[in-house]
């Protein structure tokens, strides 16, 4: 009996000597300040006057990306062998799924598709845009000043356009732009990569319409 008291005191004990260090440990991360969100915008292409509607329906697939871009942290590239990130501030959504869902939206923009979606609806499509984010980071470049130093975005993306039916590639294509960033702040950075990737997402969305109506000329209209 003696032994059995003792060993459930024991054990109460060490339950409330773990007790106010777990609580602690909640208080910590609790405690830790929540990282800034940032989002992109679509763009809106400026479509040539008299181009020639694109009657074919798009599904816009979620991109491939590798691994240090597959998240929502934001990239800063300092060399072009090493890759960090901006502490404290955060993507609000997966790179490869917001740029993905961008697309759709200035797709759209264009006015000139019948339907952009993105996967997943379960709706028939005739062509699928996919692709491979090749760089989508803000890199350190040189000025002309000694030893100074500057920050840009740059937006690699390489394309497919693919008939939906049997997954044949339409064309192929890689896209790039930059766009400097004004300071070294990290709401002037974000808008570097928007101007970037809007320049990238506005010639993506010109490409795929002329693409789009060569691919279905009989379904073309001016």
């Amino acid at each position: 009996m003696d032994s059995r008291f003792g060993k459930m005191l024991r054990v109460a004990g060490l339950g409330l000597m773990l007790g106010p260090l777990g609580a602690c440990a909640l208080a910590n991360v609790a405690s830790e300040p929540a990282p800034s969100l940032y989002v992109l915008t679509a763009a809106t292409p400026q479509v040539p006057a008299g181009a020639v509607a694109a009657m074919a329906q798009v599904v816009v697939e979620e991109f491939s990306a590798p691994a240090a871009v597959d998240t929502t942290r934001i990239v800063f590239q300092p060399s072009p062998n090493e890759i960090k990130y901006y502490a404290g501030a955060r993507w609000s959504d997966r790179a490869p799924r917001m740029i993905a869902a961008l697309t759709v939206e200035t797709l759209h923009n264009t006015g000139h598709f019948p339907s952009a979606i993105g996967s997943g609806s379960g709706a028939r499509m005739d062509l699928a845009l996919v692709g491979d984010i090749r760089q989508f980071a803000a890199a350190r470049v040189a000025t002309q000043g000694l030893g100074q130093a500057a920050t840009e975005a740059r937006v690699t993306l390489y394309v497919r356009l693919l008939r939906a039916s049997d997954r044949s590639i339409v064309a192929s294509r890689e896209f790039a732009a930059t766009a400097p960033s004004a300071s070294g702040k990290m709401t002037d950075i974000v808008a570097a990569y928007d101007a970037a990737l809007g320049q990238v997402l506005s010639d993506i969305a010109l490409w795929t319409l002329d693409e789009g109506a060569k691919a279905f000329p009989k379904r073309a209209s001016s």
